[in-house]
């Protein structure tokens, strides 16, 4: 242990709360930071309320320095799993190089404990939950689902001796880059995406009456997307569920999108209103009057995420992703938003960077994940 750093597991909820409001000390006066609806966060973390810690173990760490809560992490792993991949995540510390260390200190020795070989982080839980640190793009808010971190968290990962592992991109595209009929579009995009529909691909919106297929066939086109990572651990079916349903509630059927080629589903994407531009308000509260204030903002969103592709390997470089992202622009101007991210890429798949540069695309957020061998 590092110093006057005392690492504390947390057991009780007065230790939860501690982890939970902890990064309202680290954030004090960024106006960029979207703070967690605390209620959704302590749900979040209690294994009896998340299914996708049912099969994992779980140890949240809080870093102390004479007393105070100074950072904090999370610690994961697959029960049962020999060798198996380890996750930290929930990573918030002051500036202080040994208060990192202790934090990093105490999820390796209990990941390396509970059998991991391999460290990777920061991710909460699963690479779908605000993967990575931000190490450009701190100037402006998130959108949903990605993380906004002090740039200081890189160094310090860094000078902890960890590795890259992947970076991830946020890419966004103006309405007035586009232009009103996709002119702006290059013309090899709307060719690759004309490819596409001369081989038979048709797109068609989501059939919310059978949610629960249209959730199965989403979670095996993204895993089958991902395969060829080496890192790439398939998103069960409880994650994969966690991220989706609680998406229906804002999700507009004509902006969650599958690809078919001869009666068979080969691609599909999902756009969703940027509902952090109403949590941003919240300062983590829906109670008492936090539930009209999401509804004030959310009628006022005027950004759209492009939030998931998948595409089947066989059907790559088909013109399939163009013809996706091309019907998502078509929606995005059709219904009127100001702006669409693209979040996140990975460096791992220069296709979808390449497709969004070509776009006019700017890349306005670069995420790292970091991995260490145990």
């Amino acid at each position: 242990m590092a110093g006057d750093v005392e690492l504390q597991e947390v057991r009780t909820p007065k230790d939860l709360e501690a982890f939970i409001r902890f990064p309202w000390q680290v954030y004090r006066g960024d106006r960029n930071w979207v703070p967690p609806i605390l209620s959704e966060r302590r749900d979040y973390l209690t294994p009896a309320r998340n299914p996708a810690l049912r099969d994992a173990d779980v140890a949240l760490f809080l870093a102390r320095r004479r007393g105070r809560v100074v950072g904090t992490i999370a610690a994961t792993v697959p029960r049962g799993v020999a060798g198996a991949q380890g996750v930290f995540g929930f990573f918030e510390t002051v500036d202080d190089e040994a208060v990192a260390a202790a934090l990093l200190d105490g999820a390796r020795a209990w990941l390396q404990a509970h059998g991991a070989r391999l460290m990777r982080g920061p991710l909460n839980f699963t690479d779908m939950e605000s993967p990575g640190v931000l190490v450009e793009g701190a100037d402006c808010p998130p959108v949903m689902l990605t993380a906004h971190t002090p740039l200081y968290y890189a160094s310090l990962l860094e000078r902890y001796g960890m590795e890259v592992d992947d970076d991830l991109y946020a890419w966004r595209a103006f309405r007035s880059q586009v232009g009103e009929h996709l002119e702006a579009v290059p013309a090899e995009v709307h060719r690759a995406a004309e490819v596409a529909e001369s081989h038979g691909v048709v797109v068609r919106t989501v059939r919310l009456e059978r949610w629960d297929d249209e959730v199965a066939l989403a979670r095996f086109l993204f895993n089958e997307t991902l395969s060829h990572l080496p890192q790439h651990v398939p998103v069960s079916e409880a994650d994969f569920r966690r991220f989706a349903d609680p998406m229906r509630r804002i999700l507009d059927p004509e902006l969650a999108l599958f690809a078919e080629c001869e009666g068979r589903t080969v691609g599909f994407c999902v756009s969703l209103p940027d509902i952090n531009q109403a949590v941003i308000h919240l300062n983590g509260h829906l109670f008492p009057v936090g539930w009209l204030r999401l509804m004030w903002y959310a009628r006022r969103i005027d950004v759209l995420s492009f939030k998931l592709m998948g595409v089947l390997p066989e059907f790559r470089f088909r013109g399939v992703e163009a013809l996706l992202f091309v019907s998502s622009l078509r929606a995005m101007i059709a219904k009127g938003y100001r702006w669409l991210d693209g979040s996140l890429t990975s460096e791992r798949n220069p296709m979808v960077n390449l497709l969004a540069s070509r776009l006019g695309a700017e890349r306005y957020k670069h995420y790292r994940v970091y991995r260490m061998a145990l």
